[in-house]
């Protein structure tokens, strides 16, 4: 019989699993601008917030929304970071990205943490970070997959073990710490992490780094989502207000992928 530590643990890593296998079928099958701003979704932020307003309480939670929402500057600082690292390095790319984005995200984070935040200051300094990467990517184009490889048992477990890993650190830090590193991990790239390495690793850098292209854009809808929680955990509890803000969040990423496709045709 499953403890009530384990049973959260293997949800959380059964649904990091499916998330970035999800991903890397998008990049591969579909497009890896889609890709791109799919992975900007709230699937990290589901997790923390659900698991930290069950297991912490719903004030804990809201209690970290500013700071959540502030976190999205430390990921699009990993994000950047990779990029630059992974462009500018001749051999090794998706260990520079890696490496230098792990570093960015880090120092990022705990400049942010020292910092009394309340929502609006929050919400400015993020949305300057995302306006930032979204004109800094405003040229770059997409770099299409030609030859998908074949999926096998073993490579689907492989990949889905790299997500797992990640999330259930990012989500297992959260509790364990106050309320400010724990709206600090929701901007954590545990899913965009793992699914980078699989399409770089893979592909090669020039398809990694479309998928970065388009990131920010997406990344907006985890903002969203964190700045729902405080509205709806009070008001629907954990299940339905995480179902709530998630439904926001996914409107607005609707909205992106119409504009996108329209802009295509």
């Amino acid at each position: 019989m499953l403890t009530p530590f384990a049973l959260s643990l293997l949800a959380k890593a059964l649904w990091s699993a499916a998330i970035v296998i999800a991903l890397t079928w998008l990049a591969e099958r579909v497009s890896t601008r889609l890709a791109g701003i799919i992975a900007g979704a709230p699937q990290n932020a589901v997790l923390v917030y659900f698991f930290v307003g069950r297991d912490m309480g719903i004030p804990f939670a809201v209690a970290s929304v500013p700071h959540g929402v502030a976190s999205f500057t430390a990921t699009i600082a990993f994000v950047l970071a990779y990029y630059g690292a992974a462009s500018r390095a001749v051999h090794r790319t998706a260990l520079w990205g890696t490496l230098g984005g792990m570093a960015a995200f880090w120092t990022v984070a705990w400049a942010l943490s020292v910092v009394p935040f309340i929502f609006v200051p929050a919400a400015l300094v993020t949305g300057c970070a995302i306006g930032l990467a979204i004109w800094l990517f405003r040229h770059a184009g997409s770099a299409p997959i030609a030859r998908p490889v074949r999926y096998t048992p073993q490579l689907l477990l492989l990949r889905g073990s790299a997500a797992a890993v990640t999330i259930v650190f990012a989500v297992t830090l959260a509790e364990f710490l106050g309320p400010r590193w724990a709206g600090l991990m929701a901007g954590f790239p545990a899913t965009l992490l793992p699914t980078l390495l699989i399409i770089h690793l893979t592909y090669g850098r020039a398809s990694a780094l479309a998928v970065l292209r388009t990131f920010p854009l997406g990344v907006v809808s985890v903002a969203i989502f964190v700045a729902a929680v405080a509205v709806f955990f009070p008001v629907f509890g954990v299940p339905a207000g995480t179902a709530a803000a998630l439904g926001v969040s996914l409107l607005y990423l609707a909205a992106v992928g119409l504009a996108q496709s329209a802009k295509r045709r």
